[in-house]
């Protein structure tokens, strides 16, 4: 049989809670027994149990991430895995793992309520797509630390983390300014595409500010993939005046949108500049490349990971914030020649 705490406790002359405290930290413990402890560990090369060391601290040291993994998620929501990646790096950091659970709205009430009767995890972290009013009220009424990705689309007190994407549109909007482009349009996901709308709003915001306006007839929405891409801007090229510049909300519209020009045998970016927004999956397959406002979402991983572990130790604390940091990398797409 292996070492346990009680062999410690019996060689370095103390209690088996005295052992316990000095392994968990505990302020108590006198610096003379906590040294006298510590060399007899080591003299004896005992490992505590993990397990034990979470149960006394009443912690498991896991963060559970709820999201859809339906098929196709990974295509359809391409920055998961670096907004994992960064979470998992802050939360290792902390010493906390992190663990990985698909749902949906209809079930997730259910599997929080299952965390919290058996103290499963000690913090949540919850992507906004499968974020319910329900579920909303169960994480407010019960104070268990959680942040959301992504803004909630209504009022609600959870924590929750996203990127401005207003302030995208702005940057966007401004560089095809820059470039001398005339007439802006925007082609973008349905109304209650969040990302989309408020990258639309930012657009809106940033032709203003420069005695601009984004005109109706220039704004269409649809599904968020290449096939509707293709649709709304040969709808915008068979207009007259025709729009010189289009800001796409996401790169699978502005695949399409690529494709759709060039059919029309219209030069990008003599004829039509493009911007699409995020450096991901798309924008270096095209010819020209595509000019993107990029937003390190590893970052924002990072920065949730480090909200939810100061809310694991104050759950009362509240978080609503936006984090951005938008590069705009200018290519091909907008570079034309004056």
């Amino acid at each position: 049989m292996g070492l346990t705490i009680k062999d410690v406790a019996r060689a370095a002359g103390t209690s088996v809670s005295t052992v316990s405290k000095v392994i968990n930290g505990h302020y108590s413990i006198s610096e003379e027994t906590r040294q006298r402890v510590l060399q007899v560990i080591e003299e004896l090369d005992y490992h505590p149990s993990v397990n034990a060391q979470n149960f006394a601290r009443g912690s498991t040291r896991t963060v559970l991430f709820l999201a859809d993994l339906s098929p196709n998620t990974a295509f359809e929501n391409p920055h998961m895995f670096e907004i994992l990646s960064g979470l998992e790096a802050a939360l290792r950091k902390r010493g906390y793992s992190l663990s990985l659970r698909g749902t949906d709205t209809t079930a997730a009430c259910e599997v929080v309520e299952d965390v919290l009767s058996r103290r499963s995890a000690d913090g949540l972290v919850i992507h906004a797509s499968i974020l319910s009013r329900p579920l909303a009220a169960l994480l407010t009424r019960s104070h268990f630390p959680h942040i959301v990705l992504g803004l909630p689309n209504f009022e609600s007190q959870v924590n929750w983390i996203d990127i401005n994407n207003v302030y995208s549109g702005v940057i966007a909007a401004a560089h095809i300014l820059e470039q001398g482009y005339e007439r802006t349009a925007f082609i973008g996901g349905r109304e209650y595409d969040m990302i989309s709308f408020h990258r639309l709003q930012g657009v809106r915001q940033g032709l203003e500010s420069a005695g601009r306006k984004l005109e109706e007839q220039y704004i269409w929405q649809g599904e968020s993939n290449r096939q509707e891409g293709s649709r709304m801007t040969r709808q915008l090229l068979a207009m007259r005046p025709m729009p010189d510049a289009i800001i796409c909300a996401n790169n699978h519209i502005a695949l399409g949108c690529m494709t759709a020009i060039q059919e029309a045998g219209l030069c990008v970016p003599k004829d039509m500049g493009v911007l699409t927004f995020d450096d991901y999956p798309f924008s270096q397959m095209t010819t020209p490349e595509l000019t993107v406002v990029d937003i390190k979402v590893r970052d924002m991983g990072e920065q949730a990971g480090r909200l939810l572990a100061d809310n694991i130790r104050h759950p009362n604390t509240q978080v609503q914030t936006f984090t951005t940091n938008p590069v705009l990398i200018v290519r091909g797409s907008t570079q034309r020649k004056k």
